[in-house]
């Protein structure tokens, strides 16, 4: 599995390995909203993002919207 994510709390921990996608390991917990955000900047298909993150928690889509209009001053 190129994408790991572990849930710890509302946050995630997050290990990338190759050899589909370049090593990367979160330097600490995560919201779903930034590990959208890095996973995409390091070329991570999206799909295999977010079956990462439904494995680890699979209401990270609430929070995650929450967080993007609490972003957008909604």
């Amino acid at each position: 599995m190129p994408i790991r994510i572990l849930a710890e709390g509302d946050k995630y921990r997050v290990w990338v390995t190759p050899p589909r996608y370049p090593s990367w390991e979160s330097p600490g917990p995560m919201t779903a909203t930034e590990v959208l955000a890095k996973l995409s900047e390091l070329g991570c298909h999206s799909t295999d993002v977010t079956d990462a993150l439904y494995a680890a928690n699979p209401a990270w889509g609430l929070a995650h919207d929450e967080e993007v209009r609490r972003r957008r001053g909604q």
